[in-house]
């Protein structure tokens, strides 16, 4: 179901349509009310019977999810157990933590940088690693571009659920001996990061963690424990939708498909991913 959003007034008469329940995506301009929206949504939801831990708005940032958050405890006027509003990487930083029992931390993108810059230099020392086409010679292989495009490659790759199999077999039927030489290299990176850094994620391995405990948590009693109060979640409010990732996309299909109503509200013409 799809709705278009106009003036913030009007957007308020949205909320009975979205309130049959159901997967739905609202389109609307910057500034036709699509926060107000998601706002009036929740309260009438739980206004309506759901209990507010079965309710969960996700905020592009964690300024606008907190401002979410003061805004739902206004409009509600009643204090709630837990937040209502929070990031798709908070969620998913919470689930991975839970599921693992480890305290977790968020590789940064120079971080990445360099856990992918030593693996390289030490393949380079020792003669190994990837046999890389002639173009990616070893002198182009030490420059800080070849690295944020490689670190790009295998996020993406993460994000699409493609193994290093799979990306060589994309690599092959493409014709793309880079992509093929970058799937052996994921293969020994995904080995070392397991043996030295097994706590450390990138946001693409950290969302796509998430997911697969959402989508395992149907069979999987230690996922379902990790869950926690998200095992009981029945509303999934996107503001901002424009922003997600597709690390937050696979976290979204995966409740989804655990039975969760998930309401979506962007406008796509404004997206910076």
């Amino acid at each position: 179901m799809q709705h278009e959003a106009t003036t913030a007034p009007a957007v308020v008469d949205l909320v009975p349509a979205l309130a049959a329940g159901g997967h739905a995506a609202v389109f609307g301009a910057p500034g036709s009310g699509k926060t107000r929206l998601a706002i009036e949504l929740v309260a009438h939801r739980v206004e309506h019977g759901l209990d507010p831990a079965e309710v969960l708005v996700l905020a592009a940032t964690r300024r606008t999810a907190a401002a979410m958050r003061d805004a739902i405890a206004l409009r509600l006027d009643r204090t709630t157990r837990g937040a209502l509003a929070r990031t798709a990487s908070a969620v998913a930083y919470d689930l991975v933590r839970a599921r693992t029992g480890r305290s977790v931390t968020l590789l940064t993108g120079a971080e990445h940088d360099q856990v992918i810059g030593e693996l390289l230099e030490a393949q380079a020392i020792d003669g190994g690693g990837p046999e890389w086409p002639e173009a990616l010679a070893p002198d182009v292989r030490e420059l800080r571009g070849f690295r944020s495009e490689l670190r790009d490659l295998m996020m993406r790759a993460v994000e699409q659920g493609i193994d290093p199999d799979g990306l060589a077999r994309l690599g092959a039927a493409a014709s793309r001996p880079e992509w093929t030489a970058a799937a052996s290299f994921l293969a020994e990176y995904a080995e070392v990061k397991e043996q030295l850094r097994p706590t450390q994620f990138d946001s693409a391995e950290l969302g796509a963690y998430a997911a697969s405990i959402v989508r395992r948590s149907v069979h999987d009693p230690d996922d379902e424990r990790a869950l926690g109060v998200l095992a009981g979640l029945k509303l999934l409010v996107v503001d901002d939708a424009q922003e997600a990732t597709e690390a937050t996309a696979a976290l979204l299909g995966a409740f989804a498909a655990r039975g969760v109503e998930v309401v979506a509200l962007g406008d796509p013409d404004v997206a910076s991913n």
